[in-house]
């Protein structure tokens, strides 16, 4: 299997809302179980060995991303940072940004981030959802504009935004832009879809973003889907390695296996001469 090897961490299945199109089935019903961090550290390990071409990139994910300061678990998120730090690695963090309405989680969450950023000197990357299924407008709006009103957090962190490529998503995005200009902050359109944000001091920053997923299916309804809504990677020659909490690893949203007395280059192994043996 050519291409490179992008690898995400399922640190839970813990999330506060209940999207349609989310087929891992997360929600607040589920057991706010993190991945431990030694587990983190042992895979980040066994990454670094593997002989394949490895992505730059580390997601940590879930379920929602920020989960752990849900439950006052301060430490976490930065511990994870700092061990993907450690290995060398440039962390992404999946989020529905709904906790940017938050003024206490907001300051904590963005001052935590940005002084983990600052002392390995690492842009941290927020990918938050806005499209037809999260109702977040007010909230991504607020987090933006609370990277935006500190230029230590507008050096430290990077919000993209993702999505899919339907009129749904695209509204999303646009209701978004709008409350932004609503809030005094400048947008400017950039080429490929991204935009700039500006504060009023002229201060601003590029925003990514990536509408290019398409949605195959809507989750719930097909139960027996091991795989999110998107059934490839978004990017051609991409593979995508997700390992959650209860030690499965997903290759590319569609080949699944427990590690179970053996290492991750093993179940990787297998799983590529499973995708190989669907001409995949």
């Amino acid at each position: 299997m050519n291409g490179i090897f992008a690898f995400s961490f399922k640190i839970t299945n813990w999330c506060n809302l209940r999207c349609a199109h989310c087929c891992e089935n997360s929600g607040k019903t589920n057991p706010p179980n993190f991945m431990p961090l030694d587990k983190i550290e042992r895979y980040l390990g066994e990454i670094q060995n593997l002989p394949y071409n490895i992505s730059e990139y580390i997601v940590i994910g879930g379920g929602e991303g920020m989960a752990p300061y849900f439950f006052k678990n301060i430490k976490y998120i930065p511990s994870a940072l700092n061990l993907v730090f450690r290995a060398g690695k440039i962390p992404t963090i999946k989020t529905n940004g709904t906790w940017g309405a938050s003024a206490d989680k907001r300051n904590l969450i963005l001052g935590t981030l940005a002084n983990a950023a600052y002392s390995a000197d690492i842009l941290i990357t927020l990918d938050i959802s806005v499209d037809e299924f999260h109702d977040n407008t007010m909230a991504v709006a607020d987090l933006i504009s609370g990277i935006l009103s500190n230029d230590y957090i507008m050096a430290t962190i990077r919000p993209v935004l993702v999505g899919f490529n339907t009129n749904g998503s695209a509204n999303a995005l646009k209701k978004l832009k709008a409350e932004l200009n609503n809030r005094k902050i400048g947008v400017d359109e950039l080429p490929n879809g991204d935009f700039g944000v500006y504060n009023e001091r002229g201060t601003g920053i590029r925003v990514p973003v990536d509408y290019s997923g398409a949605i195959h299916n809507l989750g719930r309804a097909v139960e027996n889907r091991v795989y999110t809504s998107t059934d490839s990677p978004t990017t051609p020659y991409v593979n995508c390695v997700q390992i959650d909490n209860n030690d499965k690893v997903i290759l590319n949203y569609l080949y699944s296996e427990k590690i179970s007395g053996c290492g991750l280059k093993t179940v990787i192994k297998r799983l590529i001469e499973r995708a190989a043996e669907h001409g995949a």
